[in-house]
């Protein structure tokens, strides 16, 4: 018993195979590129603002300690030292209240 071979298409038409498998390999590309690529970078968002939304706030606590330290190490009384913390905190907020935007009634 010999096995016979495998008909092949001849060189002028094309093998249908081909293109059903071709077909779907450009669907499920699509749909990946659609799906996973936006997924992809709202969960890059995600990670990168939770990890924003953490650091920050540490890292302005320990810098008004740090400003507090160096300015209580100076040669003058706590209360001047006090005094400019407080007054970065009002220039901070006056510019951040003169960014806000007006709310329609």
């Amino acid at each position: 018993m010999s096995a016979e071979p495998l008909p092949t298409p001849s060189s002028g038409e094309p093998d249908w195979t081909d293109q059903v498998t071709d077909l779907i390999v450009d669907v499920v590309d699509r749909v990946h590129d659609r799906t996973t690529g936006p997924l992809l970078q709202a969960s890059w968002w995600l990670v990168f603002g939770a990890v924003a939304l953490l650091v920050i706030p540490v890292l302005l606590i320990i810098g008004t300690i740090l400003i507090g330290r160096l300015l209580g190490r100076l040669p003058f009384d706590i209360w001047i030292a006090y005094t400019a913390i407080g007054a970065l905190f009002v220039i901070g907020g006056l510019w951040l209240w003169g960014r806000r935007e007006e709310r329609a009634a």
